[in-house]
């Protein structure tokens, strides 16, 4: 008991320690409250990165971690969540699939769900994989199909009588985006198919190669606005309202899935090797380096041959899938709200490259937090040269001991930021000294400080140039009020030139046209005049940008949309007290006072006063414009359970029923069931439901 109380009490915080969630299989959450409660810390610490996480790759397509550092992440959780399954939430990641559906475009329903993938990291995962398989084909040996995974956004096309009427992304895995008319413009997509069925579905992935990808970058002048990598150029060209743009940038397709049964039914497909053949011969693109093997050794070594080709690939992969090949099975073995059982993604190993560490040195962000980073010597990773990586913290820095002059193993994953993952004991100098940390403020030298339960440094100098220059960068991102044309280096200037201070200078940027356009634009009016719009737009924004924008501790995008949802109005959450921010989903103790602590706080009042008086919005704005349930029918938000035989698979039916219905359905008949769908060959579960009265539907209602 001690030594799990030491685990959790060193590292419960830090997000880049990994738990061996194993280590607890013999505790029970009533054995210690201390233990519960940490490891209760430890899942919505989990959660809340993840979900800031996603809404950064998904909506922001600005990541700031790795893919790696996501996938062990999600998968801690997960081993915690089935360890404790009581801990699980509905809301959890582990529940999710992509991200939310993009206001940009109509939102239109998928009818069958775009799952994600489960994701494995070696071969004994992998062998897990295929034992679980085994145990419903009864067979030791199954056939597979491995083919690249590609690093792209993933795509829903659809068919009707043979001519290309809608393609979708994925969105939540529920609703995606109506993108056509972009997918119209990418030259490999066919718009038009030698197939007369009503509705024909094909999924794949929207790809950049890399050397499209190096000709986009290169044309983008400003560093800062460059993509880190070519999933991100893929999904943010492809989420553009300009279809000129779409083209020109040469997007690709490559298609690999048919989602309906039915389809397949029609086609006589019942194996995913013939789905392959036949997207050929109706002439999509699809994978050459796609296989088919007869077990999972075969699989492994097909995995190893990718994974050592890599570079040699000209497209952007980061794993490989394994599918069973035999599509009859799918049905059988089911899937989770987040994946299906019979298929997974091997995900490659991180890229790794040794270089010296020649300083350390700390940055201020804009809560105060400050982060360290290595300044490293020059060395190629992942096709660019890398000379900086983070470090996180000082306790991130001491756990992993750290020093100036140490020789590290860094990896960048998914080409984006550099971590150090090791230090090379063997080739450490005789002469280093384990890292002091710093104790002041390196900008307003004012003594450093930490948050109770936090392993972080702050600045708590309200008046720090960094704290108020990065502030004002927050502010005016696309995360927060999203103005457009204030960039990082626009600010520092015009913070540095004295004309803005505050948030609230942003709004007074008029007053000062004609001295700004002189010694910031260069006489360019023009320039000038469409950021004054962006801003003068961005007083229209709903209530939780703006929360988002002010920085609170704690309170990311998903916190601030609940609390925008529950309040409507600032100075209703102004007036909450911390019993009412507790009610709110995502928010705990130390959200609700960091939130009630904001509020209290006199300067922050006038903050929001000044904020109202020049015109910014401080109302919810509900900008939901589908309405994809039937809130009228007597099935509405009632629970089902399915059993018989259909003429489409029962999981299609229940997510019908979900999307339809805002429904339930479970597996099992209980007092508590309202309805249960009854197909051929009943069963035990029909006898049941008739001696607890619970009604049955012999009927389509989806």
């Amino acid at each position: 008991m001690e030594h799990l109380l030491e685990i959790l009490n060193k590292y419960w915080n830090d997000i880049n320690y990994h738990f061996d969630v194993s280590l607890f299989s013999n505790f029970r959450l009533d054995d210690s409250k201390i233990i519960t409660n940490l490891i209760k810390k430890r899942l919505n610490l989990l959660k809340k990165s993840l979900t800031q996480w996603e809404y950064e790759y998904y909506g922001l397509e600005r990541p700031s971690v790795s893919d790696y550092q996501y996938d062990v992440t999600l998968k801690e959780l997960n081993a915690w969540e089935t360890l404790f399954i009581s801990l699980k939430t509905l809301n959890s990641p582990t529940n999710r699939v992509g991200g939310a559906a993009s206001n940009r475009f109509n939102k239109v329903a998928h009818k069958l769900p775009m799952l994600s993938l489960s994701n494995v990291f070696n071969y004994e995962e992998l062998k897990h994989f295929d034992e679980t398989i085994n145990k419903v084909t009864g067979d030791i040996d199954n056939q597979y199909i491995v083919e690249p995974k590609f690093d792209g956004l993933s795509m829903s096309l659809i068919y009707s009588k043979g001519k290309l009427i809608q393609g979708l992304t994925r969105g939540d895995g529920k609703i995606g985006e109506d993108v056509t008319n972009n997918i119209r413009v990418i030259n490999n997509i066919p718009q038009t198919i030698n197939n007369d069925l009503e509705r024909f579905e094909v999924r794949g992935e929207i790809f950049i190669d890399f050397d499209t990808f190096k000709k986009i970058n290169d044309s983008i002048v400003d560093e800062k606005k460059k993509f880190a990598n070519p999933r991100n150029a893929a999904s943010g060209t492809l989420r553009r309202l300009n279809s000129d743009l779409v083209k020109e940038r040469n997007l690709k397709f490559v298609a690999y899935y048919i989602p309906d049964y039915s389809n397949l039914k029609a086609l006589n497909i019942s194996k995913q090797s013939d789905v392959i053949t036949s997207l050929k011969q109706l002439g999509f693109f699809t994978s050459s380096d796609t296989y088919l093997v007869e077990n999972i050794v075969e699989a492994y070594k097909k995995i190893e041959l990718l994974e050592k080709n890599q570079d040699k690939i000209s497209y952007p992969i980061d794993g490989a899938v394994v599918k069973l090949n035999n599509i009859y099975l799918y049905d059988e073995l089911g899937k989770t709200s987040k994946f299906p059982h019979w298929a997974t993604a091997y995900k490659f190993a991180p890229k790794l490259a040794q270089t010296k560490i020649k300083n350390i040195y700390a940055t201020v962000g804009r809560t105060g937090k400050i982060t360290y980073v290595a300044n490293l010597e020059p060395v190629s990773l992942s096709g660019t040269t890398t000379s900086n990586a983070t470090l996180n913290n000082a306790e991130y820095i001491a756990n992993k001991d750290i020093r100036i002059n140490d020789t590290v193993e860094i990896f960048k994953a998914a080409e984006i930021i550099p971590y150090v993952s090791k230090v090379v004991i063997e080739k450490r100098p005789s002469n280093t000294e384990p890292f002091k940390p710093i104790t002041n403020c390196p900008i307003c030298h004012s003594l450093l400080e930490k948050y109770e339960d936090e392993v972080d440094q702050y600045c708590i100098n309200i008046n720090c140039p960094s704290r108020i220059v990065n502030s004002i960068i927050f502010f005016c991102s696309k995360m927060a009020m999203d103005i457009a044309g204030l960039s990082e280096k626009t600010i520092e200037k015009l913070y540095q030139n004295g004309y803005i201070k505050s948030l609230v200078d942003i709004y007074k940027l008029n007053l000062h046209r004609e001295t700004i356009v002189k010694n910031i634009y260069n006489d360019k009016y023009l320039v000038f005049n469409k950021i004054i719009n962006a801003i003068e737009a961005s007083k229209n924004n709903s209530l939780e940008k703006l929360l988002v924008g002010l920085g609170i501790h704690n309170v990311g995008s998903v916190t601030a949309l609940e609390l925008a949802k529950h309040f409507n109005t600032i100075d209703a959450l102004m007036n909450a007290s911390i019993t009412e921010l507790k009610q709110i989903n995502h928010i705990g103790n130390e959200n609700a006072r960091s939130i009630y602590d904001y509020f209290q706080n006199e300067s922050n009042h006038q903050l929001i006063n000044d904020l109202k008086t020049l015109g910014v919005n401080i109302n919810y704005i509900n900008k939901t414009n589908v309405s994809l349930e039937d809130k009228a029918s007597p099935y509405y938000q009632k629970t089902f359970c399915i059993t018989g035989m259909f003429d489409i698979p029962r999981h299609e039916i229940a997510n019908i029923l979900i999307h339809k219905y805002d429904a339930k359905v479970v597996n099992s008949v209980t007092k508590s069931l309202n309805y249960l769908i009854v197909g051929a060959n009943g069963g035990s579960k029909k006898d049941k439901a008739l001696k607890l009265n619970i009604p049955l539907i012999e009927e389509k209602i989806w």
